[in-house]
């Protein structure tokens, strides 16, 4: 019996369908794909303690890029100073280098989902954390917009309140942080009534909080709370910083706490 001939385009066709079906098989097209914006990352290095790394990660494709902060490593990193990353992402595999920061180079190899990653970190280079490591843990941070609020002692009176109600950006500044915006209102205080938030950000699970306050006998304060941490970045229910009240002609102006705010 002779068969007909079969053109040659269809056999190239039906081989490249064939191509693509196994690709898809094999997973081609599983790589993770990250949740973008504000994330943290808890690192506990072998010799005990605790820092984070947090700000803005996005993944185009395979590529990451992150605008982060380390965060309660003073030995080694400012809380002020930015720090650029790159990676990438194969499969569920994730790596993350750091630039250099006085010689200092963090390289971070972890595995994970759309919005978890569990690894190892180390640090090469320079003169004061070289050779530095241990585990790392990492999720995106949910935005903190909503009123949070808290006791504040010695601010106005024994019982003073203050609540904060947060708007945070949706995108990130150029330097990783995402801004925050807002009012502030006082309850039971001989010395403030309301107020703004003002120039206030959050970059991972840390917030920088400054802002103006109405004074009860008409002129304006300021207060800022500062080195604030989430309790738990991936489901923040409180946090905790250093509160400080100035530029007041009231009496509260130079008090100082350590209070904790819980979200409403």
């Amino acid at each position: 019996m002779k068969f007909a001939s079969f053109p040659k385009f269809a056999l190239l066709s039906l081989l490249a369908g064939v191509f693509a079906l196994v690709l898809t098989g094999c997973g081609a097209s599983s790589n993770l794909n990250l949740t973008q914006g504000n994330w943290s990352m808890t690192a506990t290095p072998s010799g005990g303690g605790t820092f984070y790394i947090g700000g803005n990660l996005t993944q185009s494709g395979t590529n990451l890029v992150g605008t982060m902060y380390v965060i309660s490593f003073p030995n080694c990193y400012s809380p002020s100073q930015t720090v650029a990353f790159t990676g990438t992402v194969k499969g569920k595999n994730v790596t993350l280098t750091s630039a250099s920061v006085g010689g200092q180079v963090i390289s971070i190899i972890a595995t994970g989902t759309t919005g978890s990653l569990t690894g190892t970190y180390s640090i090469a280079g320079g003169t004061t954390c070289n050779g530095d490591s241990g585990a790392i843990a990492g999720n995106p941070v949910p935005s903190v917009s909503g009123t949070w609020s808290g006791p504040i002692t010695g601010s106005g009176g024994p019982n003073v309140t203050l609540a904060i109600a947060f708007t945070q950006a949706a995108t990130a500044s150029a330097d990783g942080t995402f801004a925050l915006t807002g009012n502030v209102t006082f309850t039971n205080s001989s010395c403030s009534l309301n107020g703004t938030v003002d120039t206030s950000f959050i970059a991972g699970p840390y917030l920088v909080v400054t802002g103006t306050t109405n004074e009860v006998d008409g002129s304006t304060g300021s207060f800022d709370y500062i080195y604030a941490l989430l309790n738990n970045p991936a489901s923040p229910t409180n946090m905790k910083g250093t509160y400080d009240v100035f530029n007041t002609t009231e009496p509260c102006s130079g008090d100082t706490d350590s209070p904790t705010f819980t979200k409403q």
